[in-house]
């Protein structure tokens, strides 16, 4: 008995999309800025057409929105609706923000508009990115209080705009979904040995850096001190130190209650020479030149 083959037969399958919509979008940059602020910032508030965010990265700050006052703490932020008028003040010395002033399809944001907002662990990598991305992509520095147009560098990358775009889209996603903070599980930031490090140089700051003293006082080896820090910072324990040196000269300078040869000698450079080249190397600017630009616009390089 003969059974004939059966018929190949294929099936081809049919897919059925599922569109995607918008939430909101942002198509326009109208401003970004990193500010620190010095005691003798003023500004005398400011309304527009756009959207405002106002987040809070060091510091605490007392910001306005139209006739309601709030007290804006590290790692809040806080959005202004357009045409609401805004102001803010630094509460101290050495208070930094960012502002990014933005429009687009954003009606979904005023649910969040006027509030002080939480960020969490993953908003705060989204404004990190922000920040960044606008480094690499605009031409000038992200400390000009009154800039009209933001100035693109000539050989751009081509998806740093659109990495900045999408990072502002997923961070207000993110607020809108969960604007209270997520737990962070203990050791996650930092291990134990690295918060060490951290709290010997913050206590040692007005002093010369000794590895064997650092070592001795945690209990391990110079060289596994400095391989354990560089995977926590990534950068060394010395230059680590000296970014927290020359940011405390800084803080000093607006304080305005010390002469850069005293702020010298209070973070332990052996001579005002010696402090003066390690700041420009950092800043770009000396001491002396960082003094009156602080004393001309109250911003804090």
């Amino acid at each position: 008995m003969r059974y004939a083959p059966k018929p190949s037969i294929y099936l081809k399958p049919t897919f059925t999309p599922t569109p995607l919509s918008d939430a909101l979008t942002v198509d326009k940059l109208y401003l970004l800025h990193y500010f620190a602020y010095s005691k003798n910032f003023r500004f005398e508030g400011e309304t527009h057409d756009f959207w405002e965010m106002i987040y809070c990265d060091a510091g605490e700050a007392e910001i306005q929105d139209e006739e309601t006052s709030y007290q804006l703490l590290q790692g809040q932020a806080f959005i202004h609706a357009p045409w609401h008028f805004h102001n803010v003040k630094p509460d101290h010395a050495n208070t930094n923000v960012i502002v990014v002033g933005f429009g687009g399809e954003l009606s979904a944001l005023y649910a969040v508009a006027g509030k002080l907002l939480e960020f969490t662990p993953l908003a705060k990598t989204f404004m990190r990115a922000i920040v960044s991305e606008a480094r690499r992509a605009f031409a000038g520095p992200l400390n000009r209080v009154y800039q009209y147009k933001i100035d693109l560098k000539e050989n751009v990358p081509p998806f740093a705009l659109q990495s900045i775009k999408n990072c502002l889209e997923s961070l207000f996603l993110t607020l809108l979904e969960n604007p209270a903070p997520e737990p962070q599980p203990d050791g996650e930031a930092m291990s134990a040995a690295a918060r060490q490090i951290l709290d010997y140089l913050h206590e040692n700051l007005g002093s010369k850096l000794s590895l064997q003293a650092l070592a001795y006082k945690i209990g391990y080896s110079p060289a596994y001190l400095q391989r354990l820090f560089k995977e926590a910072t990534g950068t060394s324990i010395l230059q680590y130190f000296i970014g927290m040196k020359i940011e405390r000269a800084k803080q000093l300078i607006s304080e305005e209650k010390y002469t850069l040869a005293e702020i010298a000698e209070l973070l332990g450079y052996d001579t005002p020479q010696y402090f003066s080249k390690q700041f420009k190397d950092i800043t770009n600017m000396s001491p002396a030149a960082y003094e009156k630009s602080v004393r001309d616009t109250g911003i804090l390089g």
